[in-house]
């Protein structure tokens, strides 16, 4: 009699069965690290973006504006270039944007814990942001939140 090779179907169905468990288990933490891994790289960008924006208004000798909205943000030269209005807070003319990101699905900004007035800064040709006290912008996703912070010198720091 001849041994036939193969799997038998009680084997297959073995395999299967641990396969599945093993992804039921991998599954929920790979999901929370790669929500962990937009809210980080969100929180990186913005805190980027601020710097570059405290370091152009020094370049450029003018304001530099960041306008917050639950789902990005806006960083341009308020100098009123181009027939624009200069330090009115709007992009007008040909105002140059130097970021204008939007924020991965599943995170946002949260604009009710976030104490820039009017959901806006800007530095000024000194690198000196508007501000009297710290102001604190809150970036969040369904469990995590990363929090930027701007002082009164301009010092920015990611927590």
């Amino acid at each position: 009699m001849k041994k036939e090779s193969g799997f038998t179907l009680i084997e297959l169905l073995t395999v299967i069965a641990i396969v599945g468990i093993v992804t039921a288990i991998a599954t929920p933490s790979f999901l929370r690290s790669r929500a962990n891994a937009k809210l980080k790289g969100a929180a990186s960008n913005l805190r980027g973006d601020l710097e570059k924006a405290k370091l152009r208004a020094v370049r450029e000798h003018a304001f530099v504006v960041v306008l917050f909205s639950v789902d990005g943000y806006i960083v341009f030269v308020d100098n009123g270039s181009g027939g624009g209005t200069a330090d009115d807070w709007t992009r007008n003319g040909s105002e140059s944007i130097l970021a204008n990101r939007r924020i991965p699905a599943g995170v946002a900004i949260d604009l009710v814990n976030t104490t820039f007035t009017n959901n806006r800064t800007r530095f000024n040709s000194r690198g000196l942001p508007n501000i009297i006290a710290t102001e604190i912008v809150v970036i969040v996703d369904s469990v995590n939140e990363k929090t930027i912070t701007i002082n009164r010198v301009g010092h920015i720091q990611a927590t």
